[in-house]
């Protein structure tokens, strides 16, 4: 029987319905020991706020067998076809009214693309290198087989491969084009969860100027979805992503991946007032979803 079958059967006493809305949460694990101990000195009086945490207790693994999928192309599509309505209607707003409308910030300022981008890439090759290299120092240092060593050294010095690859090529900073490739290259079948691989592919998702290369790090991160890395870093990255497409899809992985970590991410965005409304619905919509 499922949660919502038992609210229909079970009258609610007050302290029941007070304590209702963590019963999921104490059967996921995810509640602060405060409330794990409020609800725990509760239960063993109460058959109802068993009977409901029994039906999350059977819910739970159910949904967590279930393999997390994007949402169907034809949705995408008509997400981005709003988007474009949304922003063509901004431009013609601003050109006939005076009226405050909402603006998309880029990273960098127009008219300073090549600077901008060089620098953006200095910076992001030194973050990117810097964790790779203190995570191959962890990882040489942990005790193991040498062959495990081996493999762990294999894998960080490929992470910083790319990473310069990334952010540098004779002295100058890769075509957007070129780092798309190199990103989509980057997931191969040799990548596993903990792969220093997924460190470059974050820093690159936070740092890289060119929107395209977000959105591509983003999609390569979500096929490697099961490093534990994965799920927060898109949650924390839409605080510093600007461009809608980019925005749209982090919260469309985040609902998928059923992270409800990422509401208080997804509600700041739905009340930035730099977002687009389709993005800010998206937000909104998102946090329906997870909660």
């Amino acid at each position: 029987m499922l949660p919502e079958e038992i609210d229909a059967q079970l009258p609610l006493l007050p302290d029941c319905a007070a304590l209702l809305p963590l019963l999921a949460d104490y059967a996921a694990q995810d509640l602060p020991p405060a409330e794990v101990a409020r609800v725990a000195a509760h239960l063993p009086g109460c058959p109802d706020c068993q009977a409901h945490l029994a039906a999350y207790q059977t819910l739970l693994p159910l949904l967590a067998d279930v393999a997390p999928e994007l949402p169907p192309l034809a949705l995408r599509d008509d997400f981005l076809a709003m988007l474009a309505a949304e922003k063509q209607a901004l431009r013609e707003a601003k050109v006939s009214a005076s009226l405050p409308v909402a603006v998309v910030r880029p990273l960098r300022p127009a008219g300073a693309l090549d600077a901008a981008t060089a620098g953006w890439l200095r910076i992001a090759a030194s973050v990117a290198l810097l964790v790779v290299g203190a995570t191959l120092g962890w990882l040489l240092a942990r005790p193991g087989l040498p062959a495990e060593a081996t493999l762990a050294a294999n894998q960080a010095e490929s992470a910083q491969l790319l990473a310069r690859q990334l952010t540098a090529s004779n002295g100058q900073p890769p075509m957007a084009s070129s780092r798309i490739q190199l990103v989509h290259e980057a997931v191969g079948e040799n990548v596993r969860p903990g792969d220093p691989t997924v460190l470059v592919l974050i820093n690159t998702l936070n740092a890289d100027p060119n929107p395209n290369v977000r959105l591509a790090a983003a999609e390569a991160l979500y096929r490697l979805r099961a490093d534990s890395l994965v799920g927060p870093a898109l949650a924390q990255s839409l605080a510093v992503q600007t461009d809608p497409n980019v925005q749209i899809t982090l919260i469309e992985m985040l609902v998928s991946l059923r992270r409800k970590q990422a509401v208080p991410q997804l509600q700041r965005l739905a009340q930035r007032p730099d977002a687009l409304p389709v993005v800010r619905q998206q937000a909104t919509q998102g946090i329906g979803v997870l909660l």
